[in-house]
């Protein structure tokens, strides 16, 4: 009787050791089918590692392609990507995350016939479904970005090809108040810090007011993206329930 349950013990502990390790696979699975489905353009991550007990997960490698008719390349990509969270917060709409560390993300922002990648990467997501807008909100306590560039191409009479390397930074406290941030509020903080700097570094390269805009207009749409998906992931899980 005694083998009979260790044996079912170490069955059980070889069961959940499997579940562990494919959890990784399958989030990457989820992330390079959801991906394309939601933004309609290529999504792949080298890497995924997740700890659901203590709410650590890593990603490496991720890229976002560019929107049909902008070329070739990565409308955005990120070198690494670390985040700490509370996993007791996962299942509620405030959901605390006490650190993130993103090292060498890249932006890659171009304007052809006068419309911006960024503009038709949202025609993409497109609204979220007429439902009430999505009620999760973050507590981020620490939010560190290192090494990130933005790269910025206009075709048309003014040609420009420009790579910004932007300072590293790091932003506390964001929603740390008992309601937190919405996701695009979040976004707001992070490009009110970003967008300084990219304009001063056009301003140096001698851009055009024009080319300055597609920098701009690269960060309204990331905040209409960035609710517009929120939302359709929230109504996606509220179906499931």
């Amino acid at each position: 009787m005694k083998k009979l349950f260790l044996g079912l013990v170490v069955i059980i502990l070889i069961g959940v050791g499997v579940a562990y390790v494919q959890l990784d696979n399958i989030v990457k699975v989820g992330v390079e089918t959801g991906g394309p489905e939601t933004l309609k353009v290529p999504v792949t991550v080298e890497s995924v590692s997740l700890s659901p007990f203590s709410g650590k997960v890593a990603i490496k490698g991720l890229e976002i392609g560019q929107p049909q008719g902008y070329g070739e390349g990565k409308i955005a990509s990120v070198g690494s990507f670390d985040m700490k969270l509370r996993p007791s917060t996962l299942m509620s709409d405030h959901i605390i995350i006490d650190s993130i560390v993103i090292d060498a993300p890249m932006l890659d922002a171009r304007r052809i016939d006068g419309k911006t990648n960024f503009e038709r990467l949202q025609q993409n997501v497109g609204p979220s479904e007429e439902t009430a807008p999505s009620n999760i909100t973050l507590t981020i306590k620490s939010m560190q970005i290192r090494g990130a560039q933005v790269a910025v191409k206009n075709e048309g009479s003014i040609k420009v090809d420009q790579t910004i390397q932007l300072a590293d930074f790091n932003i506390t406290d964001l929603g740390t108040d008992e309601k937190g941030l919405a996701p695009a509020e979040i976004a707001r903080h992070i490009m009110a810090v970003l967008q300084p700097q990219i304009t001063q570094a056009l301003i140096k390269a001698g851009a055009s007011d024009k080319l300055k805009d597609i920098a701009s207009g690269a960060e309204g749409k990331l905040e209409e993206g960035l609710s517009s998906l929120v939302g359709k992931l929230k109504k996606k899980k509220d179906d499931q329930n």
